[in-house]
């Protein structure tokens, strides 16, 4: 509660329990709204197992919004190359960066091999980030597996800018590691139906439709 001026008016802040402002309620409120506005059409891309922003980011690499290189050229940005920051072998593009660039790929094959998945590495964005079918792995767990999907591009994405802003990347095992810890905290705060067994994430995810016996931390 606030006072305005030198008079009894006052405004409360609505978003929630209570009259106290907060940053994470207002942040929560602001990305609903966008989330509205820009899924329209698009209501397939909704997957409440990863946070907003991520749901954000999926949208904007679908429509080509997101600031590679090329598509800066593209809006009158003069650049000094073209060339991905992370391989310095082939124009940024969308695709490139996220999936071609040998860096992603790298990434891309070592979390399907965790799942004992084949990686294809000629599949587009659009199939690989908003169709999460998969016909060798059960129903229940394909919206998990997209989640992971979605995951792992903005982590591709994070450590692309970190190279281009820092000039540091991380290395394509630990940017692994990283996904699986951050995929297993964001899906399981979310879920009720998935096994929380923290080693049978790592070790065979395939089976995380099995009941739970073990709730473990990850650490």
């Amino acid at each position: 509660m606030a006072k305005i001026g030198s008079g009894n008016s006052t405004w409360a802040f609505k978003l929630g329990d209570g009259n106290n402002y907060s940053l994470k309620k207002m942040t929560t409120f602001i990305d609903s709204i966008i989330v509205e506005r820009s899924y329209v059409g698009d209501k397939t891309l909704r997957n409440n197992l990863v946070p907003l922003k991520i749901g954000i980011f999926v949208w904007r690499v679908l429509k080509e919004r997101i600031a590679v290189k090329l598509e800066l050229v593209k809006r009158g940005v003069n650049l000094a190359s073209l060339l991905c920051p992370i391989c310095n072998k082939e124009v940024e593009s969308t695709s490139h960066a996220l999936i071609t660039c040998e860096y992603a790929k790298d990434v891309w094959s070592r979390i399907h091999n965790w799942w004992s998945l084949n990686f294809i590495p000629s599949i587009n964005i659009e199939s690989l980030l908003k169709d999460p079918n998969c016909n060798t792995l059960p129903r229940s767990l394909q919206k998990t597996w997209q989640a992971i999907s979605w995951t792992t591009a903005y982590f591709i994405w994070k450590n692309r800018n970190q190279k281009f802003f820092n000039n540091d990347s991380w290395s394509t095992a630990k940017l692994t590691c990283d996904i699986q810890v951050k995929s297993f905290e964001w899906i399981m705060n979310r879920s009720s139906k998935i096994n929380k067994d923290w080693l049978q994430w790592l070790l065979n995810s395939i089976n995380l439709g099995a009941p739970n016996v073990n709730n473990l931390d990850p650490g």
